[in-house]
């Protein structure tokens, strides 16, 4: 049987790097499950991996569309299957290595599809509920299904979690447990595993590596990008960060507590993300010594 390969786990944690040996040993291939890493414009706040090691592992979804662009997890589930595929054809193995546990959940469980007779409705709908505030229709949201884990300024998913209530008197999260797996997930042998880094430990890479990006230009990044007419494209699908400096440039907050407000929000990112994972069906491994040779002979001895 087919292999695929899943490295998760709270952003700071090394699934880049991890993903990198992994596939060095194994002739793999990488599809990056990081949806803050798709977007072309925005670079410096978004740890993607350096030009280095897409030059020499095969990479998939790192800058490939515009943040003005619509990718939805849809999307990422039918472009994702096409390229896994693709990748066993060549009788490589796909590594999926992410922090977004919403599009690795779909991609191995499904997603739920509007039946077409509801087509018609659900424009009508949608079109009522743009009428709506984004803080309107997230509280309606959270009265309706307070345990969904969709961030508050994310309009889109939010609209379709409401049309979906509306349309079938049912939350999205348990309409998405009853749809089936495609045949090239159901046919290939998935190995899940969960990097757990120590707590203490995951908290100072989170305030280093925030260090580094600030010093590498986020800032500035940043401003241009405004310039050019991406703020509200920013605030909606940029990781954190990138919405505080906004908050920055914008004077609504200071320059000196700028770096403790990105860390303190990434580290409660990463908290959640946690609790997440704690759900998925993985092998948790600990890192803490950094020695990504280790990780993969791990994951090897399990796999093989």
């Amino acid at each position: 049987m087919r292999r695929i390969f899943i490295i998760a786990g709270p952003t700071g944690s090394g699934k880049t790097q991890a993903g990198f040996h992994l596939a060095s040993s194994i002739k793999g291939e990488i599809i990056n499950a990081d949806s803050r890493q798709f977007y072309k414009e925005i670079t410096k706040g978004t740890a993607k991996p350096s030009k280095t090691l897409l030059d020499s592992i095969p990479h998939h979804f790192i800058d490939f569309i515009s943040i003005k662009e619509q990718f939805t997890v849809f999307d990422f589930k039918k472009e994702a299957e096409k390229i896994i595929l693709d990748i066993q054809q060549k009788e490589n193995i796909p590594i999926i290595v992410g922090g977004s546990g919403l599009y690795i959940r779909i991609l191995l469980n499904g997603i739920f599809l509007m039946p077409q007779e509801m087509k018609d409705k659900q424009k009508i709908v949608r079109e009522q509920l743009k009428e709506k505030t984004t803080e309107q229709l997230y509280k309606e949201l959270l009265n309706i299904n307070p345990e969904i884990k969709i961030h508050s300024n994310d309009r889109i998913r939010i609209i379709r979690a409401l049309e979906v209530w509306t349309l079938t008197g049912e939350p999205i999260t348990s309409l998405w447990n009853k749809t089936e797996k495609s045949s090239i997930i159901s046919e290939s042998k998935i190995y899940y595993f969960i990097l757990n880094p120590e707590r203490e430990n995951l908290y100072s890479r989170i305030n280093e590596r925030v260090d580094k990006m600030l010093d590498s230009g986020w800032i500035e990044e940043v401003k241009k990008l405004c310039h050019e007419g991406f703020t509200e494209d920013l605030r909606i699908k940029a990781p954190i960060g990138y919405p505080q400096i906004i908050d920055y440039l914008e004077g609504k907050c200071f320059i000196q507590d700028l770096p403790e407000i990105i860390k303190k929000k990434t580290r409660n990112y990463a908290r959640k993300q946690l609790t997440w994972f704690r759900k998925e069906k993985g092998i948790w491994l600990n890192v803490d010594n950094g020695d990504y040779n280790k990780i993969v002979s791990d994951i090897i001895s399990i796999s093989y």
